[in-house]
């Protein structure tokens, strides 16, 4: 699975129970990320399905998808 923003731990948790093997991670998420940044439910927990991960994917090219993005929504306020 390819994700431009580091999942959630709802997100990492579904990520888990649907036996996904990799993730590959654009950019962190600093206030929210579930898998290196806050914490790693892939990593630090005994699940009984192990995700193999790897992040800085595209980094700059995802952020730049997500700041214009939300850039764009607050515009349309």
């Amino acid at each position: 699975m390819y994700v431009t923003l580091e999942p959630c731990t709802m997100c990492a948790g579904a990520i888990i129970n649907s036996r996904i093997k990799k993730v590959y991670i654009g950019t962190n998420d600093p206030k929210t990320g579930a898998c290196g940044s806050i914490l790693n439910l892939f990593k630090d927990y005994k699940f009984n399905h192990k995700v193999e991960y790897e992040t800085g994917i595209m980094q700059k090219e995802c952020e730049k998808i997500l700041k214009d993005f939300f850039k764009y929504l607050r515009s349309k306020k």
